[in-house]
């Protein structure tokens, strides 16, 4: 398990606007789009990969040469899949209006209608030697079977949920690295979920852990999380501020490592930033030692991480 960093952000800036970051902070308004456009993206990845749809001419996908062996004859479902491989080809990022567009393409090629039990034995074969090298990745659940997640996919059933602050709302995850997974190692030459989650984020899980949410006024919130072994990067809050025309004061501490910073934040630009080690006072009889410094970072996190 990592040492996690302790995170406060204090948001002023106009009521709606406000409102709105805090309905962001709290998810559980559905789940986004990014979700969905995975799941049918890695179904659409299989059936490329067992010829249940081919491009309508003759192209490669050189981070996975087999999902494009040969091509197929031009209809109406091939062309949707078309399109589809050359959105992953671009590494295409998964805002909502892209994450719409994928959902066309899907319904398009008409899996939606062709569940596991519809499907010969030699391509459920082909995808079960698939599905084995990556569902620890693709579907989250150990040991689930590939026939019960392909008909989830069918049934367009997403999660209920969003997650609690997911910053991959902020700065959209890209197509490709949701299908390489998050160990990565399929798609060459396409970087897996953690190696893009730490450049894109700062943090290998992008999201807000024991997240609280403290109403200073309609005008004002704090918000407490934690985020593994360090803060999320400064392009996040950046994202925030500018999305929303709000002020953002980011407080953070690690005790494990001994550091802590602030940053603020404002219209999307970075308007101060501060850092330092943790100071400590002396030790009681039991070895602990509280933190008494610098004076900015105390009181302004709801615990000192580690």
């Amino acid at each position: 398990m990592p040492n996690w960093c302790a995170n406060r952000l204090r948001v002023t800036g106009p009521v709606e606007e406000v409102s709105k970051v805090k309905a962001l902070m709290k998810g559980g308004a559905g789940a986004p789009g990014y979700v969905r456009a995975a799941g049918e993206g890695i179904q659409l990845f299989l059936a490329g990969c067992a010829g249940l749809l081919r491009p309508t001419v003759a192209t490669e996908y050189a981070p996975y040469p087999a999902l494009t062996v040969t091509a197929g004859s031009d209809t109406p479902e091939n062309r949707a899949f078309t399109q589809w491989l050359e959105l992953l080809r671009s590494g295409a990022e998964l805002t909502p209006e892209t994450c719409e567009r994928l959902h066309e393409l899907w319904l398009a090629t008409g899996l939606r209608s062709r569940t596991w039990d519809a499907l010969d034995d030699e391509a459920q074969a082909l995808m079960n030697s698939l599905w084995k090298r990556k569902h620890f990745d693709w579907s989250g659940v150990m040991g689930a079977a590939l026939s019960e997640c392909w008909d989830q996919v069918c049934s367009d059933a997403i999660a209920d949920d969003t997650a609690e602050f997911d910053m991959r709302l902020l700065r959209p995850a890209r197509l490709d690295v949701q299908i390489n997974g998050f160990n990565g190692g399929l798609l060459d030459g396409v970087p897996g979920g953690y190696e893009f989650y730490i450049a894109q984020y700062g943090v290998k899980w992008p999201v807000g852990y024991a997240l609280e949410v403290t109403d200073g006024g309609a005008d004002f919130l704090d918000v407490d999380f934690d985020t593994p072994w360090s803060p999320p990067n400064g392009r996040v809050f950046a994202a925030l501020s500018g999305r929303f025309g709000v002020a953002i004061g980011h407080w953070y501490a690690e005790s494990g490592c001994g550091f802590c910073g602030y940053d603020a934040y404002a219209d999307g630009l970075l308007t101060d930033s501060m850092s330092s080690s943790l100071e400590w006072g002396e030790e009681d009889e039991d070895g602990y030692a509280c933190v008494t410094g610098p004076n900015w970072i105390v009181n302004n996190v709801g615990h000192y991480g580690g």
